[in-house]
């Protein structure tokens, strides 16, 4: 059921619509940084650099070198246009580069977003989901040789969407290698790590791994509509006139803001302590609301079962009669069926009136 669906159905509750279908956290945008000097200011009658900007691309590893003490050059650094377009058209494009039609298979987590496989149907590839153990973690020695033989790349995210796993990505990164194998790692949630600090998959090393960090999620910037790519210099150098070819290209203004973003933390660090309390609180609720959830490993999300194992017969019921807007789990897989997942991006006074209504006979049964 698409979230449209959701909204309308909330809309006719009689009560406010309270949205946490989206990671989107309810605060305004980070203040404008200081202008860049004139020598940094994007000419406005020329194209924007596709690669990115030379400010924007520095400032990316500077990140990278701050956060996770991993030293990047900057020609293995290049822009997105967000991280949604990147993800989607990856595969097209590394289907051109390898020029190999027996590599037709993208490995992705059993749950997850929804544009990993996306990207893999727009490029006329086949899809096949990694299964998962009980913490819900990819389990790569399961997966068939055959499939592997096949697989032209792997999707890792870490902190994940939906379910908050926290994944071994130096062992992830390993495991490509040894097959030939990309893995592209979507660290969009690094900054909203909760089990341990924020980790890359670059810090093993560059070759045959890629990072995509999205300023949308760190920066709570969805609106600048920029990102980066990172890692192997060989796929980041096959990638970048590709991708100019294509006309892909963040705007210049953009770019430039996103560079000063990139080089102040303090803005993310004080996001960061808000999507913390937010996610202790919201999980708090649903305990109290008899819907208890494991506490997520990272990311913006409660992964919460359906209290009659039917998530999407669930979402219906919160949006129609008590105007909570959340995502079925049958979005991230055919395994999320008995699921929703529940954004913390509201503090968790407001969440908590709405959830009282969770207590109804008709939301969850009385034990």
């Amino acid at each position: 059921m698409s979230r449209e669906e959701l909204l309308r159905l909330a809309a006719g509750s009689g009560l406010p619509v309270l949205d946490l279908s989206l990671g989107v956290p309810a605060d305004p945008p980070p203040a404008d940084p200081a202008p860049p000097a004139p020598s940094a200011r994007p000419a406005p009658a020329a194209y924007p650099a596709s690669a990115g900007s030379e400010a924007l691309r520095t400032a990316a590893a500077g990140y990278l070198h701050r956060r996770f003490g991993v030293r990047v050059p900057v020609e293995a650094v290049a822009a997105c246009v967000g991280t949604k377009e990147f993800i989607s058209t990856l595969p097209l494009f590394l289907r051109e580069i390898r020029g190999d039609d027996a590599r037709d298979t993208v490995l992705i987590p059993a749950l997850c977003y929804p544009t990993y496989e996306y990207g893999a149907r727009l490029a006329g590839l086949r899809v096949h989901r990694v299964p998962v153990d009980g913490r819900l973690r990819m389990r790569l020695d399961l997966l068939p040789a055959a499939v592997v033989g096949r697989a032209l790349c792997l999707w890792v995210n870490s902190p994940a969407n939906p379910t908050g796993t926290v994944e071994p990505l130096d062992r992830i990164a390993a495991w490509g290698r040894a097959r030939g194998v990309p893995v592209l790692s979507d660290e969009a949630y690094a900054e909203a790590t909760w089990a341990h600090p924020p980790r890359t998959v670059l810090a093993g090393g560059l070759s045959g791994v890629l990072a995509v960090h999205s300023l949308s999620k760190r920066s709570h910037a969805p609106g600048l509509r920029v990102g980066f790519y990172a890692g192997d210099p060989h796929l980041v150098a096959e990638l970048v006139p590709r991708r100019r070819a294509a006309g892909l290209m963040a705007g210049s203004a953009s770019q430039a803001r996103a560079a000063a973003l990139l080089d102040d933390d303090a803005h993310a660090l004080a996001q960061r302590e808000r999507n913390a309390r937010r996610v202790a609180g919201l999980v708090a609720e649903l305990d109290r609301a008899g819907l208890p959830c494991r506490p997520p490993g990272g990311g913006l999300f409660a992964w919460v079962a359906a209290p009659d194992g039917r998530g999407t017969a669930f979402a219906r019921r919160l949006a129609a009669e008590a105007g909570l807007v959340v995502m079925p789990g049958a979005e991230y897989g055919p395994g999320g069926g008995g699921h929703v997942r529940i954004a913390a991006v509201h503090d968790p006074a407001a969440v908590a009136a709405r959830l009282a209504l969770l207590r109804h006979p008709a939301l969850v049964p009385t034990p």
